[in-house]
């Protein structure tokens, strides 16, 4: 489509697709209950078409036709349902309740999905993933720990511990990297951090929520970061330049009612 669109999935499974010039609703797809979309991704084909993949807790990933909204293929994911989804030029990746990230490459065009291997990450459910550069990716899980891996030799290159307490696990449900300089984390205490993505060290640690952060959203530079949480407040933060680098709480709107 040539107009902006913005790619919605509801709890339901209806994909929607609104034009964010003038806000409208231009189509929305058939629902399922047993179909809940946990993530959405554009991605654009060599030719510059753009192409929309979908997820879930129904354990298959989706293309769909941006122009009918009708689905071109549905493929399973291989690791039972995905709780994530993040896509990097023509390669994807899936996060997975079996503990694992599946990989598929979409590069043979509009409706191919080919599933190019795994990388077991743990035990326990891969609850969020984002790329790092060409190689590397970032797994978020459901046992406080968030790990760095190398898409090419398939080895884990490092571990960040998240908070914990009273011997709780704590849940990753979020990660976004920023830019080439930062990955930001969001937890089930209603931290947001940012961590140094080569010495797995956190930088800086935001207190701003009172519940679950549950997303996160990043600008195309990486300067700006969006939270939304169960508390219902979205948290806008920024990284400030000259002198030291340091990223800042700047505001809070409280636009729903709902989680966001």
């Amino acid at each position: 489509a040539s107009e902006p669109r913005l790619a919605i999935g509801r709890s339901n499974g209806v994909v929607e697709l609104w034009d964010t010039a003038t806000w409208h609703l231009r189509l929305s797809s058939s629902g399922h209950s047993k179909r809940s979309i946990r993530g959405l991704q554009w991605l654009a084909d060599e030719d510059g078409a753009w192409r929309l993949l979908s997820a879930g807790l129904h354990r298959h990933i989706t293309e769909w036709d941006p122009v009918t909204l009708l689905p071109l293929v549905d493929t399973s994911s291989g690791g039972g349902p995905v709780w994530s989804l993040v896509a990097q030029g023509s390669s994807i990746i899936a996060a997975c309740e079996d503990g694992s990230l599946r990989l598929f490459d979409a590069s043979g065009g509009r409706g191919e999905l080919l599933h190019k291997g795994r990388l077991s990450v743990g035990k326990t459910r891969v609850l969020s993933v984002a790329m790092f550069g060409e190689d590397f990716v970032f797994a978020g899980g459901s046992d406080s720990r968030i790990s760095k891996w190398s898409r090419s030799s398939r080895t884990c290159e490092g571990s960040m511990q998240v908070e914990r307490t009273k011997g709780v696990e704590t849940l990753v449900w979020a990660l976004a990297t920023l830019g080439d300089h930062g990955l930001a984390s969001a937890d089930s205490l209603g931290l947001v951090q940012i961590w140094d993505p080569e010495a797995c060290v956190v930088r800086f640690r935001f207190v701003q929520h009172q519940a679950d952060v549950l997303c996160l959203a990043a600008s195309d530079d990486g300067s700006v970061l969006l939270a939304g949480s169960v508390d219902t407040k979205i948290s806008t933060f920024a990284k400030q330049t000259g002198g030291e680098e340091r990223w800042v709480f700047h505001n809070a709107e409280f636009g729903h009612r709902h989680d966001v």
